[in-house]
């Protein structure tokens, strides 16, 4: 498994439109990834999985009606915590029904790993064992992982840094445009190659600050290291650098991580739409080119033929979304290190409410 230079056309078209049209996360590394997510806690009851490869397809391709495919967005090289998945979404596939199902799973839901640790879930990915080919396993591990949240076979997985995925939003779709749900305000959004600037504080004063607060406490002190971000309720243009920072506003939210995830759908909405404006599946092979190369994935050709009519119709598809949430299956809770995490509302490692709430119609 490696990641894909394409040749076949077809596949272009398929492998990205899954990922631009069916997983809405994948627009950027979300923030800065924590300093520290490495824990050593392990659960008495932990269902501990066995790390081994399924059998892809196993029933013949003319039988399937069902497909399930993790979608997971990272970082990447030259990002602290760059391995780590803070975009993690189901896309399962009905093509009886004709139906997109996106389940988003927060990257702050608390499991056991199988390494026999506790933690927080994006950190399934930098499991991976074999050192040649890390993002592949990590995939592996997380397709495991996510099956047994959600309680679906997951078939493939599609991997995506987001090193070209700016400039492809920018430059080979010219920019789109998003229906913004509801106005973000946030005057406190990092400035790329600001995070040391003292904002002409004295040493002894910084030392002072750092002594004596920490968190955002801390970093409020630093104003010089922010801009202000405002994006108005209703239709926005949006070239790559704004949706990046639209979709990773950490502060002016009503719901925090779920309004994330509401204004990634929206973002969603306007890529697809100016791909099917553009007939982008006929007029530019350029960009699906370009966002192949940061596309790494176990998607074989066995499954593209499934896809096809999916993309082909994407109009004709009903695209639902689960947001897993505190509104619905999950509670915020502190582990034992003090990390702020989420768990089912029926306790750690209890997924069968999660199963229900996801196999609703």
């Amino acid at each position: 498994m490696k990641k894909f230079f394409f040749t076949d056309r077809l596949t272009i078209i398929v492998l990205v439109t899954l990922a631009i049209i069916s997983l809405s996360s994948v627009l950027s590394y979300l923030y800065f990834a924590e300093k520290q997510r490495s824990t050593n806690e392990v659960s008495p009851n932990t269902e501990v999985l066995a790390v081994q490869k399924r059998e892809i397809l196993a029933e013949p391709p003319e039988d399937l009606t069902t497909l399930n495919i993790l979608l997971l967005g990272y970082g990447g090289a030259g990002h602290q915590g760059g391995y780590l998945t803070d975009v993690i979404q189901v896309a399962h596939f009905n093509f009886e029904t004709k139906l997109i199902k996106l389940i988003s799973i927060p990257r702050d839901l608390w499991v056991s790993l199988p390494n026999g640790k506790q933690a927080k879930i994006n950190q399934a990915f930098t499991l991976g064992e074999n050192s040649n080919d890390y993002v592949a396993s990590g995939g592996e591990i997380s397709k495991q992982m996510t099956s047994l949240i959600t309680g679906l076979p997951i078939d493939y997985f599609v991997a995506i840094d987001f090193v070209g995925f700016q400039r492809a939003i920018g430059e080979d779709l010219g920019g789109i445009k998003v229906n913004v749900p509801e106005t973000l305000e946030d005057t406190w959004y990092p400035i790329k190659g600001e995070e040391l600037n003292t904002c002409d504080m004295t040493p002894e004063k910084v030392a002072e600050l750092t002594a004596t607060s920490s968190g955002f406490e801390l970093e409020s002190q630093f104003e010089c290291r922010y801009e202000h971000l405002y994006f108005e309720q209703g239709v926005n243009h949006m070239e790559g650098g704004d949706a990046l920072k639209y979709v990773r506003s950490r502060h002016g939210s009503s719901a925090g991580d779920f309004s994330r995830s509401l204004r990634q759908q929206a973002v969603l909405k306007g890529i697809r739409d100016k791909l099917l404006s553009l007939e982008a599946f006929d007029q530019a092979p350029q960009f699906f080119e370009t966002i192949s190369e940061n596309i790494t994935t176990d998607l074989n050709l066995e499954a593209v033929k499934y896809l096809i009519p999916a993309i082909k119709d994407a109009t004709k598809y009903e695209i639902k979304s689960v947001i897993l949430s505190t509104d619905n299956t999950l509670v915020t809770a502190r582990s034992s290190n003090d990390q702020s995490i989420l768990v089912p509302q029926a306790g750690i490692d209890q997924w069968q409410e999660i199963r229900e709430f996801i196999e609703q119609p």
